[in-house]
């Protein structure tokens, strides 16, 4: 401490280390200011000065961010290291007061270096500190193996307290803060103090450590210990008035209460045996407790009871939904085989029709209606067997398959269960899902279901199943001859104009928190809507329309409008842009050659242009528009009875040796398959050759055979609607299918004329227009 001090020594700040005199340590030194002031210490054999940080996140730390005292230190090896770091080992040297610490030109971090004086103290506080420092490191450090051996020296020679302190200190694992604490505090009598607190405390460490490790061993000691232990712990509960909770034995008052069958509550009450000799630790304990769990939740005996009022049922049914009559009819049906017979067996309903119609909120209406707890299971996309069994209870994370989870959920074993999107189902490797449905949805095997993690009988013929599809092609056969299938199709205007006013507006106010009366769409304005911004057979797209209005509104009331805001068609043409859908029927089908067919398609009816064409060249016929198999060979049959029936029908044989044909359908990126375009071809090819533009206003559907029969086809009122909603005014349809036009609503048999045909010739006369 007697040493002159130059004015600027190179510097280093160290994040969260503390160093003390007569310390050998090894710092790894990385930042490029403290690299350059190392570099100055070795060049110039000036000894460096290493200095805490306040703050070790800071990068370039200044006089403000290092504390006031620090050490003096000398590099006796250095290592460099890959990332340009150095690796030094240090011996420390003395302590020394910290001024102006900052960044210097030539040193990289540097300070100005001042003298610390340790002020001795009274020698007898001193002594007695000292004593009882050296007692209680002995034993804290006196049984510890792992020691460094220069402790045992510091221990053991006479050191002078100052040294005692400075070699003590690092090996009591102090933060930062009091590691700097101590090597800053000039008055050796308080500084022996502070380390012995900090002694006395690291011994509290010790001891605590120590009896923790005695208890955990004794907790891991033998099963026949642990009896006891469990009941030295409930006696600690009960002297300290905490609830002493005996998992046996509420468990044991559960399976009582739970209603089983005999065999599941034997086999209950063997898990439950087995769980009282399994250790809490163990992981077998919670794979048996988890099973109690979900054995003692089931709902085994709990049921609601139906609702027996048929006009209630009724208004719940019509309060959600606006038409849907035979679904309606089916369930006032169901209610009342029910009260006539109690324990009749659940229907397994299953509602097929496009996307929006509301096949999964009938569900819920149903289950309303009934009185009934309703869950639904989401099928899409399911490709694992074990979502519909559950997993076997050998597997780690096992759990019940979604059945059983839903009945947990429901807490009755008579809810209303939606399985959504039937036909998306798919498989894989890891087993067929809608194998695993086909004895959930038979009532002749489902009232013994066994869930492979329950591995216990349960009674699903009280459950109601509800199944919903967009298509009923995709569905295996087995499971589609266990559902009652009920088609549910498209919406006409009529219906969505009454879902509009009826269902979508109140829903539409509460959701954005509009006030009655604040905005009016007219009537004119939601048929506009349907009409020109939305074509669809459901409703969705139509609630989307209208959403983007009272979104609009809200808007304009918190701008401060006041007065009540009436949507005229001139306004939403303002607010939505121009109308998304227009008709063009006329125009597109004045040329010879282009006829307008009806689709069926997941997502409702469509219409269907058929364009042919003619160019000289080689003899064929070329197809195009993302057509399937089975139009592709419809149109070479309507083309080969074409050429069978050209001279009956005026036309030069030699027109199909000197040209080849070409039959599109626009909106080629759209999959095309079926054969119901078969007539729609056959009077485009005729139209084309003939010169005679197809009637405006007229689509046509059926099948034809080479024999130019008709013949009938599926879909009839998805297709009926898709013509509505384009403009159409007259249907061609196959004489077979008058049947199908009893499910099309009143308004549209009267709106529309029908012909019903049988053979080609028919098909000529009603679709071609008259010889100039």
């Amino acid at each position: 401490m007697g040493r002159p001090m130059p004015k600027q020594f190179p510097a280093v700040a160290l994040r969260g280390l503390v160093q003390f005199p007569g310390m050998i340590s090894t710092l790894t030194v990385g930042r490029g200011a403290s690299v350059q002031a190392l570099d100055t210490h070795l060049d110039n054999h000036l000894d460096l000065v290493l200095v805490l940080q306040r703050d070790s996140g800071l990068e370039n730390p200044g006089p403000d961010d290092v504390h006031p005292v620090g050490v003096l230190a000398r590099a006796l090896r250095t290592l460099g290291l890959p990332d340009g770091g150095v690796r030094v080992l240090f011996e420390i040297l003395d302590r020394v007061q910290v001024k102006d610490f900052g960044e210097h030109p030539t040193f990289g971090f540097a300070c100005t270096p001042g003298r610390f004086t340790t002020q001795p103290g009274d020698p007898k506080k001193v002594e007695a500190a000292e004593k009882r420092i050296r007692e209680v490191a002995l034993e804290i450090f006196g049984t510890n193996a792992e020691r460094p051996p220069e402790l045992d020296q510091t221990l053991a020679l006479q050191q002078s307290p100052e040294r005692l302190a400075d070699h003590l200190a690092p090996q009591l694992g102090l933060a930062p803060e009091e590691g700097q604490e101590l090597l800053a505090e000039p008055a050796l009598e308080k500084r022996l103090e502070r380390l012995l607190w900090f002694v006395e405390r690291a011994r509290e460490y010790s001891n605590i450590s120590q009896r923790v490790a005695k208890e955990v061993q004794t907790a891991m000691d033998t099963s026949q210990r642990e009896y006891f232990l469990r009941e030295q712990l409930k006696a600690i509960q009960k002297e300290l008035g905490e609830t002493v909770i005996d998992e046996v034995a509420e468990y044991e008052i559960k399976i009582g209460k739970a209603g089983m069958p005999e065999e599941i509550e034997k086999e209950a009450r063997r898990e439950l045996e087995r769980l009282k000799r399994i250790h809490v630790d163990a992981a077998e304990y919670m794979v048996a407790r988890t099973y109690l769990d979900w054995l003692v939740a089931m709902p085994w005996q709990v049921e609601t009871q139906d609702s027996s009022d048929l006009r209630a049922a009724k208004l719940v049914l019509d309060e959600d939904h606006h038409g849907l009559e035979k679904v309606k009819e089916r369930i006032l049906e169901f209610l009342a085989v029910r009260q006539l017979k109690a324990d009749a067996k659940g229907p397994i309903l299953c509602f097929v029709g496009p996307p929006g119609v509301g096949k999964t909120s009938l569900g819920k209406s149903i289950a309303r209606a009934l009185g009934r707890k309703s869950e639904r299971i989401a099928l899409g996309g399911m490709k694992d067997e074990a979502e519909i069994r559950g997993h076997r209870r050998t597997y780690v994370g096992a759990l019940p398959g979604r059945v059983v989870q839903a009945l947990k959920r429901a807490g009755t074993r008579n809810p209303v269960i939606i399985l959504d999107e039937l036909d998306k189902i798919g498989s894989d490797f890891r087993g067929d899902p809608a194998s695993a449905l086909l004895e959930v949805l038979d009532p002749e095997q489902n009232h013994a279901f066994r869930d492979h993690y329950l591995d216990a009988p349960f009674d699903l013929s009280r459950v109601l199943f509800i199944g919903t599809a967009n298509v009923e092609d995709p569905i295996p056969a087995a499971l589609h001859d266990r559902l009652e299938v009920i088609s549910i199709p498209g919406y006409i205007e009529e219906d969505k104009l009454a879902i509009a006013q009826n269902h979508l507006t109140p829903r539409l106010l509460e959701q954005n928190g509009i006030p009655v009366g604040q905005l009016v769409i007219p009537t004119e304005t939601i048929e506009e809507i349907i009409r020109g911004y939305t074509r669809e057979a459901g409703v969705r797209n139509l609630e989307r329309e209208l959403s983007a209005l009272y979104r609009k509104t809200a808007r304009k009331m918190v701008e401060g409008e006041r007065d009540p805001i009436v949507v005229t068609p001139e306004t939403l043409m303002k607010w939505q842009g121009p109308p998304k859908f227009h008709t063009e029927l006329a125009e597109r089908t004045s040329r010879p050659g282009i006829a307008i067919g009806l689709a069926w398609t997941e997502a409702g009816g469509d219409i269907l242009f058929i364009e042919a064409t003619k160019m000289v060249g080689p003899r064929g016929l070329k197809l195009t528009g993302s057509l399937g198999n089975v139009m592709k060979e419809s149109c070479e049959a309507a083309m080969s009875f074409v050429r069978e029936q050209a001279p009956r029908l005026g036309i030069d044989s030699a027109v199909f040796a000197e040209n080849e044909f070409h039959l599109h359908m626009p909106a080629g990126g759209i999959p095309k398959d079926g054969p119901s375009a078969g007539v729609t071809m056959f009077i485009a090819l005729v139209s084309l050759l003939t010169g005679r533009p197809v009637k405006p206003n007229l689509a046509m559907t059926g099948e034809i055979t080479l024999r130019g029969k008709v013949l009938p086809v599926g879909g009839i009122k998805e297709k009926v609607l898709a013509a509505r909603r384009a403009g159409i005014t007259d249907i061609v349809l196959p004489k077979q299918n008058e049947r199908d036009l009893l499910d099309v609503p009143q308004v549209l048999r009267d709106q529309l004329r029908y012909h019903l045909v049988e053979n080609a010739d028919e098909v000529l006369e009603l679709g071609l227009a008259p010889k100039e």
